[in-house]
């Protein structure tokens, strides 16, 4: 029984658990019953690492349709909750690969990367159990993992550091900051065992964590936000009356897609910091701004339950510009009355009508459909 209610980081703990007891491992188990599979139908290849086949996503400290305890705060500590136990996890496997790729003999490219890390001067790291002492440049696979794990290290610390006091004393150029540049140095090292005769060593417990790494991504799993439509209605219709343009509350849909199309499709901005805010606007608003300020891979998608309109999604589409997000989350409307599921392919209709949204979306639209 517990006294208190649970938060939504304590949401996220307890689904983040089923990653580290099971999920973690069992995919490249499973990606690995996928090999097999395809060698007993003939097909002598394995599924390429960097095109996983499942990916994770989740709703917990996103989703905030009729929860008021999930607020920005909540999503920006969960985000950065899931990037520090990514860093862990990898952190904490790092150093079998460093004792299993032992070995000399290398190709010419990464020995010369393993000479230009080792050439760098370091000192010992003693907050490290193991090879916590320079690595000599004869084992250069070390050399390589090394350097990763040095910056898993730093990902890890930056990430706490950021969670617990905002700001971190570690730069971010020590750090990993996106996937390719994890993958990079464990592609060098999958590369020069397969050109130097050690193939099976490679496909061996290096390219399982190059799995997790295309699987999993530095955020362990992506963020949905989840808000209700007439949120963002009440945000758009602060803004027109600030503007002296009238209530876009009270628009007809037809003037409404109007008046969004061409903001979208011009370059001004329609807000200042002296725009009248409600609690509730300023919720809104401050959501977008932590989507825009973390990095875009802790997402997945933007759902508008209640949905009723093509509107709906352009409101979405305008707000994320205005809050300066870099990249756009895919906006995907939760279609949930009865009048609203009949009425969605009309929406879907209007809105691939429009030549601006085709372009954006790139040919790929995702919808959801409930009932409520």
């Amino acid at each position: 029984i517990r006294r208190t209610p649970p938060t939504p980081q304590d949401e996220m703990r307890a689904g983040m658990s089923y990653f580290h007891e099971t999920i973690w491992k069992g995919v490249p188990k499973f990606l690995r019953r996928i090999d097999t599979a395809l060698k007993s139908i003939g097909i002598n290849e394995r599924m390429p690492y960097n095109a996983p086949l499942i990916q994770f996503s989740s709703w917990m400290g996103g989703d905030r349709d009729g929860n008021p305890r999930v607020t920005p705060e909540v999503t920006r500590d969960v985000c950065l909750l899931a990037r520090m136990m990514a860093a862990n996890l990898y952190y904490s496997q790092i150093e079998d690969l460093m004792f299993e790729l032992s070995m000399w003999r290398c190709s010419d490219e990464l020995r010369a990367r393993a000479l230009q890390l080792h050439s760098a001067s370091k000192k010992d790291a003693k907050h490290y159990i193991e090879f916590w002492k320079q690595i000599p440049p004869n084992e250069p696979f070390r050399v390589i993992l090394g350097d990763v794990r040095d910056k898993l290290y730093n990902t890890r610390e930056r990430t706490r550091q950021l969670l617990s006091n905002g700001i971190s004393d570690i730069p971010e150029e020590v750090t990993f900051t996106n996937v390719d540049g994890f993958l990079e140095p464990l592609e060098l090292c999958y590369r020069s065992l397969c050109s130097t005769g050690d193939q099976p060593i490679a496909d061996g417990s290096l390219l399982d964590f190059m799995r997790q790494v295309s699987t999993f991504g530095l955020s362990l799993v992506r963020l949905d936000i989840r808000r209700e439509s007439d949120r963002h209605t009440d945000v758009v219709d602060a803004i027109t009356k600030h503007l002296g343009i009238g209530s876009y509350e009270e628009w007809s849909e037809e003037r409404r897609q109007a008046w969004l199309l061409s903001e979208l499709q011009g370059k001004r901005p329609l807000f200042g910091p002296d725009l009248p805010k409600t609690d509730e606007v300023r919720d809104v608003l401050d959501t977008f701004h932590v989507i825009s300020e973390l990095p875009a891979d802790n997402f997945g998608a933007y759902i508008i339950s209640m949905a009723t309109a093509a509107s709906d999604v352009l409101v979405v589409e305008l707000l994320q510009r205005e809050c300066h997000v870099k990249k756009p989350l895919r906006v995907v409307p939760l279609f949930e009355k009865l009048a609203d599921l009949e009425a969605a392919p009309a929406a879907l209709a209007r809105l691939f009508s429009i030549n601006w949204y085709r372009n954006r979306i790139d040919g790929k639209q995702e919808v959801m459909i409930g009932y409520s």
